[in-house]
């Protein structure tokens, strides 16, 4: 069965009112002013279009489905709460009425976590559960560099300017089966932003940065061969790995390795609270200068009407064809260059 919603935003918000004065009849001194701010963002965003949205993830034969956006305020809600976790969070809508009224669930009818796996599936445009082959040989790790606060040195074997010429005639596909999680996104959110006129997406000042991401303690890998049983542990043989989408990075702030993903980040500069454009999620392993150029033109590929004019990066993307693509396609270049803790930040403005 399609989903569908019945009164819209609207009925959501009688959901929450009524259910507000039933089970917290003193909320207005109850609830703490943290906890109003986000009843008061979710009370004002209204989702109801991601059930329009979702509608082709959906057959006409099966049993009526939660709502998607149920579904996904829910998800909002926990990131709020700084939950990270659906089994938890599945038994804390069951615990904390509070986080299951927000979230639009009638109380005592909360979806459990094999829900929340099945609408994470139906935002997965693939067949594949992962972008990466599971398995394959063990990857080079960064290696650790000779002054704190500094970044590791590229590990992949092309060269920035290899991918420049690569993703001018084909831009990466990395993000094709998160098209239905991006059009969300920029459905209700970049563009809500730039009809209010925080963000200006026909004069666009970006700034692009990475930042990691930690999934888990440690590399959770198989081995396909006997090579250990024979005491050679450090063999090139093919691994099974349980995350083959993560490996392990070098985190320039926290000075040491971890495992997990990089999530490089297009702001917009210029907007009050450097409001996101485009999110792109790589290994924790891919420089930022590769990093960059993955997100840049998949953003080229999927926001088309987006002008920038003016790009702001750091000197981990201070490489000449970074210069030269940018006199044909950027009127400014910022490059700020901050060394070490022990070293003087400066800065380089170029005006191509």
């Amino acid at each position: 069965m399609k989903p569908v919603n019945i009164g819209g935003h609207s009925a959501y918000q009688d959901r929450v009112l009524t259910q507000l004065r039933k089970y917290y009849p003193n909320a207005a001194t109850s609830l703490s002013s943290s906890t109003w701010q986000i009843i008061d963002k979710f009370w004002n965003l209204d989702l109801s279009q991601v059930n329009e949205l979702m509608k082709d993830r959906y057959s006409v034969f099966s049993p009526e489905p939660r709502l998607p956006s149920d579904m996904l305020r829910a998800i909002l809600v926990f990131a709020a709460f700084k939950i990270t976790s659906y089994t938890r969070f599945a038994a804390d809508l069951k615990e904390y009425l509070l986080h299951a009224i927000i979230s639009g669930f009638f109380v005592g009818d909360t979806p459990g976590v094999g829900t929340f796996y099945d609408f994470h599936r139906r935002l997965w445009l693939s067949s594949n559960k992962n972008l990466t082959n599971a398995v394959h040989p063990p990857k080079v790790k960064p290696q650790k560099p000779k002054g704190k606060e500094q970044k590791a040195a590229p590990v992949e074997k092309l060269t920035v300017d290899d991918l420049f010429q690569q993703f001018e005639k084909n831009p990466p596909a990395d993000m094709a089966p998160c098209a239905k999680l991006w059009e969300i996104f920029n459905t209700f959110f970049l563009q809500n932003s730039a009809s209010m006129g925080l963000i200006s997406l026909t004069f666009l000042a970006l700034a692009g940065d990475g930042t990691p991401v930690y999934t888990s303690a440690q590399e959770r890998k198989t081995r396909t061969c006997n090579c250990l049983k024979n005491g050679i542990r450090d063999c090139k043989c093919n691994r099974i790995y349980h995350q083959p989408d993560c490996d392990i990075g070098w985190d320039s702030h926290r000075n040491r390795h971890y495992f997990g993903y990089d999530l490089y980040m297009l702001t917009a500069s210029d907007s009050e609270n450097d409001l996101p454009v485009f999110p792109f999620l790589s290994p924790a392993s891919r420089h930022d200068s590769h990093d960059f150029l993955y997100n840049w033109f998949s953003m080229k590929k999927m926001l088309p009407e987006a002008n920038v004019t003016k790009l702001l990066l750091d000197s981990a993307h201070d490489a000449m064809p970074y210069y030269d693509y940018c006199k044909k396609t950027i009127s400014h270049l910022l490059l700020i260059s901050t060394g070490n803790a022990e070293d003087r930040q400066s800065i380089k403005m170029i005006f191509l």
